[in-house]
Parts: C-alpha cells; sequence; structure tokens
C-alpha cells in the first residue's frame, strides 16, 4: 500500500490547507464545509476514501518531474474539485431536495480550485481547454447514463462521470512539459477510474437499486440472466446471484481483464498500477469471503457463529 503510505505526510498537508480555507467560509458554510471536508479526509479512519482524487498528483512523480509545490497544489486543487463534484451528485441523485442547502458551499469550493488552476496554468495555456473537455465529459456521461448500459456498450463514459479527477493528471504533464504522455495517461487514469467505479457499485448497489440509479454490478447482472434494461430486478435476486451463484467470480474477471489493459498500456505509474492491483484484489477478496462463509453456515449455524466470534 505504498501508493497511499508514501504520501501520508503530503495528504496531511493538503487537509490541513483544504481546512485553513474553508474555515475562512462566510458562516454557516464554514461549518458547514468543514463538516463535509471531514467526511472525505483522506487522514480519518472513518472518512469515506478516495484516493485517487488526492493521490493522482503524486502518482504522477513516476512519470513526470515536478517540484512538490506544484504537487501539493493539484492535490488540493482536486481537494475542492472532489468536493464539488460530490455535491453536484448529492443534489442530482437526491429526490426530495435535501441536498440544495450545499449549493452556496458548492460554489466556494468551484472558486478555490479556479483560484488554483489560474495560479498554476495562464490563460492561453492548453490547460484550459482539457478542463473544458473534461467538463463536458462529465455533463454528458452523468446526463445520459439512465438511458444508456455504459458498462457494456460504452465503457469509457463509466470512467468519464469522474473526467474532472484527470485536471492532476493532465495538469502536471503540462508543468512538466510532457504533454505528448497525456493520451496515454489519460487511457490509464480512466482504466482506474472504471475499476474503482466497479468497486463502489459493489458496494452501493443496494442503494442504487432502491434509487434507480445505474449501477455496474447490477448492469453486469442483468445481462448474465439476460434481463431487459426496464425489467424489474428485486433485491432477493441479487443476493441470490451474489451469495448463492458467485456472480463476485464473473464481475471479478471483469476487473482482473482491466488490470490486464492497463499494464498492456506500458505506462510507467507504478504507483497507480498498484491502487488499480488493490481494487481488483478487494473484488477477489470479497468473492472468496462469501464462498468460506457459505462453507462455515453449511456446516452448521453455532460453527459460524464460533468463527465469527473468534
Amino acid at each position: 500500500m505504498n501508493w497511499f503510505l508514501a504520501h501520508e505526510k503530503d495528504l496531511a498537508d493538503v487537509f490541513a490547507d483544504a481546512e485553513r480555507i474553508v474555515s475562512a467560509f462566510p458562516a454557516p458554510l464554514d461549518h458547514l464545509g468543514l463538516a463535509y471536508l471531514a467526511t472525505f479526509d483522506g487522514r480519518k479512519e472513518e472518512s469515506t476514501k478516495n484516493y485517487i482524487c488526492y493521490l493522482l498528483p503524486y502518482w504522477m512523480k513516476d512519470i513526470s518531474e515536478l517540484p512538490p509545490e506544484s504537487m501539493n497544489k493539484l492535490s488540493l486543487a482536486n481537494v475542492f474539485v472532489m468536493l464539488y463534484y460530490f455535491i453536484q451528485d448529492d443534489i442530482m441523485d437526491s429526490a426530495k431536495g435535501e441536498h440544495k442547502d450545499k449549493l452556496p458551499l458548492a460554489n466556494l469550493f468551484h472558486v478555490q480550485f479556479l483560484s488554483i488552476y489560474r495560479e498554476m496554468f495562464p490563460a492561453g495555456s492548453p490547460f484550459w481547454i482539457y478542463y473544458e473537455t473534461y467538463v463536458t465529459e462529465w455533463s454528458e456521461a452523468v446526463s445520459n447514463e439512465q438511458q444508456s448500459d455504459y458498462f457494456h456498450h460504452d465503457i469509457g463514459k463509466v470512467a468519464k462521470k469522474a473526467s474532472p479527477v484527470k485536471n492532476a493528471s493532465t495538469g502536471a504533464l503540462l508543468l512538466a512539459n510532457q504533454a505528448h504522455l497525456i493520451p496515454v495517461v489519460t487511457a490509464a487514469v480512466e482504466q482506474t477510474l472504471i475499476t474503482l467505479q466497479m468497486l463502489d457499485d459493489w458496494a452501493d448497489w443496494e442503494e442504487d437499486l432502491e434509487e434507480g440509479s445505474y449501477n455496474c454490478l447490477l448492469a453486469s447482472m442483468r445481462k448474465q440472466l439476460r434481463l431487459s434494461t426496464d425489467s424489474a430486478i428485486s433485491s432477493e435476486m441479487v443476493k441470490q446471484q451474489l451469495y448463492v451463484h458467485d456472480f463476485l467470480d464473473t464481475y471479478g474477471q471483469i476487473a482482473t481483464t482491466h488490470h490486464e489493459q492497463l499494464l498492456d498500456l506500458q505506462v510507467s505509474m507504478t504507483q497507480m498500477i498498484n491502487f488499480h492491483d488493490s481494487l481488483v484484489q478487494n473484488i477477489q477478496k470479497v468473492a472468496l469471503e462469501i464462498k468460506e462463509n457459505r462453507k462455515m453456515l453449511a456446516s452448521g449455524g453455532f460453527y459460524y457463529y464460533l468463527s465469527k466470534s473468534s
């Protein structure tokens, strides 16, 4: 897990800077902003981890020579990018408008990452063309996912739901005068984002099923069961496939294929490749745990209870 441990000090500094900036927001947005930031703070054990958002600039060290100050700024900017777009997701996924009070906060986050980018990239920099491209990619991807089965018909769109993350990798390459590497690095980042979404969708399938949100795991299961996109799929059906028919084996094999495709790109980003490998292993680990738990249950409920207690 060197892809994380090697950057703990940098990460602590970046989130401390983010806290300092957010604490200067006008009330009550300062308290709301700090609370929201804390839920994604990579230093906190209980936070939601979005490692690629704030670690991607440091993983670029494997391929680019950048001063630490530049990597820190790109990471800080990506923290605010992360916060801004997660609020957009919250609002879009909300049917009752319970997140509308975060709109003013989102705009302050937006101001922060734009301010950092303006400091790093002059108006004539090609960075701004890429920036606009990534916003457009995100907009299109999140607007059409309910009508399209991205995972099977346009899998690149799965990654493009997180396109603004690529501000960090593209920005780093432009600062290092390595613009020629942008296509292959972008392909590698997008491959990682796809598998990361697969893992997120495994964790969120019950919530997504209830809300009717697109989910890669559910889409993959529908295809295996030969169900149309408008056919009903119940929680019981999903659990049957997961816990009786070992669907995660199939899902995990897709992730393994993604890792092979990532390696085929031959991009020298060891830390990101190791991160991707950890995602694949996580899916495989859960699949194995399901099988082991089923064996314990077959041995008897009391044996299963004892194994869990120990």
